[in-house]
């Protein structure tokens, strides 16, 4: 302990979701290390006793009596050492289930501090924390009282600090006029673009205004992965000066922990919000509202959202022990972005490439230079390549289902969709590896998939990924591996292939020929999601977004097209695979987008 500071620690455990105990042993084997550095006070994510993504498992008795076990395992662990714990877990009170942090002292519950401010996927499990302001609570034994949030530091008379658990904004108030000297907060959030630039961003302000030093947590890499990537970022700060970042994406345990200076002169605070600007009237006029305007920041935006795609498929093949997977390459930008997102995460694992089963199928739409690109692409990240072709096995289905030969209907290209579909569930289930899904977000928002087909996989790596940025992205993987045949699939027109190509052997099948310009579907896509705008003032907007490149005749008729796309398409979302969430839009039915699948979009259509 230095004479005029305070060490702080933020402790982003490893854990097994859904297993109080094994975290219970991970929790305190981190307070021990956090001990030998001397820290006084040490912080964990919101719930991570148990894993924050549990979701209606929180309902089950033996969780919550499992959990009670393991806090009585950390309390008996930490009987004899000198360190305050603020411990994120959940606490049935009176029948009721709150989201706490448990303050820890020497195997002693001096506090507890239930969140408040929750929001509505979490009022679906927990109780407001203000139903229990004011009362007193036999816990653990110890004599609890619900109605502060600031705790004196044992060693430190008259030093305080505060907890709060919330992640949508940083307020905080000083009760009593007491001295607070750090603040903690555990968030539950998972991670998307940006968002830790723009927590460190607030969190420095608050600190700096406040004189006050700022401990911020999110849980894990290791919690569940299925529609959201939990990065484990953590953060120290004292007085607006960074002083540790912890490693994002660890599958491991990561400990930081600084020094806060214990100043009274400057650590008198009292309520304050930090709100950002509102970016609505710029992103407006902005055609690509999910693209970064600077090369620096696509840059950074394309490195950010590739590592969360990998860190989120490395942490589902690890929840389900599984080595292999198996893709569709097309020679298209979406199976590109997916391979390399495997072999990412295959890197991360310490996986051999070779486990990444890369299939080729060509079909009656399919062109030389697509499939070039896809059996170089595959072999430039050492993949094990496959060639099968879905001729012959569609030509049999034609005659089976009494398909005539000339026809060119859906009922023709859906067919190829769902022969390469089944075809990569069989080889997955004869390698015991799992598929890869390669469809893309604005794909998804316009139900331009076959159902069942390219619809369906075991895990959507690009699910909640536009296709106006996966462009960028194939882009600056090419920049950063020197990989030439990436460049040339970016070059390649968007097309399902699924058509014969013309008498030279080129496609005759353009995508945005027939659905329109994807630009206009991920900026309608964009501002629907976002801001709710009502479609007259959404078309006012993007004719003058787009209005040298599209006349409002063009840009009314691609959005009517979206918006009976969007209501009519929800029931292929409903039932997509899972996927992690990387942006601020995101698509998924289970949490991002509840809509009816049988709702009437006539209200929204334009007037021709």
């Amino acid at each position: 302990m230095r004479e005029g500071f305070l060490k702080v620690g933020a402790l982003v455990p490893k854990i097994k979701l859904c297993n109080p105990i094994y975290n219970a042993e991970e929790i305190i084997k981190g307070i021990k290390d956090a001990y030998d550095y001397g820290v006084e006070v040490l912080a964990t994510p919101e719930l991570c006793i148990t894993g924050a993504s549990c979701g209606d498992l929180f309902y089950q008795d033996i969780l919550i009596e499992k959990t009670n076990e393991a806090i009585a395992r950390v309390c008996e662990a930490t009987n004899d050492i000198d360190i305050t714990i603020i411990l994120g877990t959940p606490a049935r009170i009176d029948s009721k289930l709150y989201s706490c942090a448990v303050i820890i002292h020497k195997g002693k519950i001096i506090g507890f501090v239930p969140k408040n401010n929750l929001n509505k996927q979490e009022a679906r499990w927990f109780e407001q924390g203000k139903n229990l302001y004011s009362r007193r609570v036999n816990f653990f034994g110890s004599d609890v009282t619900f109605d502060r949030n600031v705790f004196e530091v044992p060693n430190h008379k008259g030093a305080f600090f505060d907890v709060e658990l919330s992640v949508k904004e940083l307020v905080y108030l000083n009760p009593d006029n007491r001295t607070v000297y750090a603040s903690f907060n555990l968030s539950s959030d998972y991670d998307v673009v940006s968002k830790t630039t723009k927590i460190k961003k607030e969190a420095v302000s608050l600190s700096k205004e406040n004189g006050i030093g700022y401990i911020y947590l999110m849980p894990g890499i290791n919690e569940s992965s299925s529609d959201y990537v939990y990065s484990g970022y953590s953060l120290i700060i004292d007085d607006g000066d960074i002083i540790r970042e912890g490693e994002k994406f660890s599958f491991e345990s990561s400990l930081i922990h600084g020094d806060i200076k214990l100043n009274e002169e400057s650590n008198d605070y009292i309520m304050t919000k930090d709100c950002p600007s509102d970016k609505r009237a710029q992103k407006e006029l902005c055609k690509y509202p999910f693209v970064p305007v600077t090369k620096e920041d696509i840059n950074e935006r394309c490195k950010e959202v590739l590592e969360m795609q990998a860190s989120a498929l490395a942490s589902k093949l690890k929840h389900i022990d599984i080595d292999k997977v198996v893709l569709g390459v097309s020679g298209g930008s979406d199976s590109t972005l997916a391979l390399i997102v495997c072999s990412k995460a295959f890197e991360k694992l310490g996986i051999d490439s070779k486990n990444i089963i890369a299939v080729s199928m060509p079909g009656f739409g399919t062109t030389e230079r697509t499939y070039n690109n896809g059996k170089k692409l595959s072999e430039s990240y050492n993949t094990t390549f496959r060639e099968i072709s879905i001729k012959d096995a569609c030509l049999q289905h034609f005659k089976d289902i009494g398909l005539p030969s000339d026809d060119r209907s859906v009922a023709y290209e859906n067919t190829q969709a769902r022969e390469r579909t089944q075809i990569l569930m069989d080889i997955a289930n004869m390698e015991h590896a799992t598929v890869i899904g390669t469809g893309d977000m604005s794909e998804l928002a316009l139900g331009w998939c076959t159902y069942n087909g390219d619809h369906m996989s075991m895990y959507a790596v690009n699910a909640n990924v536009p296709k106006t940025l996966i462009k960028h992205i194939i882009r600056y993987e090419a920049e950063e591996t020197n990989n030439e045949v990436l460049l040339d699939i970016i070059d390649t027109p968007i097309s399902p292939e699924l058509l014969p190509p013309d008498e030279k052997g080129d496609m005759t099948q353009k995508t945005e020929l027939s659905v329109g310009p994807y630009a206009l579907h991920d900026y309608f896509l964009y501002h629907f999601m976002k801001y709710h705008p009502t479609p007259d003032y959404l078309l006012k907007i993007a004719t003058e977004a787009f209005k040298e490149e599209y006349s409002e005749q063009e840009v009314s008729k691609w959005l009517n097209v979206f918006l009976r796309r969007f209501f009519s398409q929800q029931f292929k979302r409903n039932c997509m695979p899972e996927g992690p969430k990387v942006g601020s839009i995101g698509l998924c039915s289970r949490g991002d987008l509840v809509i009816p699948s049988d709702a009437d979009s006539s209200c929204w259509l334009l007037i021709d």
